[in-house]
């Protein structure tokens, strides 16, 4: 089913509309309580064999979605709704960015495949953290939030944006992750040296 509709209409858009539309209708379909239940009923499925605990957290499975999908927290319960047993939201920057200048996502249909240069695009963890916040679940999911340098902050200064973005968001996530391997990013892998 996938392939026809990539085929008919997926393939013929940019692939960032691509992304923004199917994800719209993801979100859309998270909020229409019949539609939810069926589309979940049919693709995440819960067995008690693939119950899975990791860090002391108890997952319904193994199957989770890694950040750089809902980079803003919008559609926890939508992928939750396709049969991701965590979603991990992010990356997050602490202060609103708008990524790398368009065109940042490529295709490579031959080999199934995509080149993503964003840059960390997303509304900064203030609106994040006030979206996690809000947020009233539909189903029951284990949240990870990933958090980035913000691109504009000197790397002198990234210490103090990773720290601000922990502090707004860990409240709200079962589990952390400090990205700092965007090759999109100035100065950022630099982070990863050792003294």
């Amino acid at each position: 089913m996938y392939k026809i509709f990539f085929n008919l209409v997926f393939k013929r858009l940019d692939p960032e509309k691509a992304h923004h539309l199917a994800f719209r209708w993801i979100r859309l379909a998270a909020r229409v309580p019949v539609l939810r239940t069926f589309v979940a009923a049919a693709l995440a499925p819960r067995h008690k064999e693939l119950r899975t605990e990791a860090f002391g957290l108890r997952m319904h499975g193994p199957f989770g979605l890694a950040a750089g999908f809902d980079k803003n927290a919008v559609a926890i319960d939508g992928l939750t709704m396709l049969g991701f047993d965590h979603v991990e939201i992010g990356t997050v920057t602490g202060e609103a960015q708008p990524g790398n200048p368009k065109k940042r996502l490529f295709r490579l249909v031959p080999d199934r495949a995509l080149i993503n240069r964003m840059g960390f695009n997303n509304e900064g963890s203030l609106a994040v953290a006030a979206r996690l916040a809000s947020r009233e679940p539909v189903f029951k999911t284990v949240v990870g939030v990933n958090i980035g340098k913000t691109k504009a902050v000197p790397e002198t200064e990234a210490i103090g944006d990773y720290v601000k973005s922990a502090e707004r968001l860990a409240p709200y996530a079962d589990y952390l992750v400090v990205n700092v391997s965007s090759p999109n990013t100035p100065g950022l892998r630099n982070l990863q040296a050792v003294d």
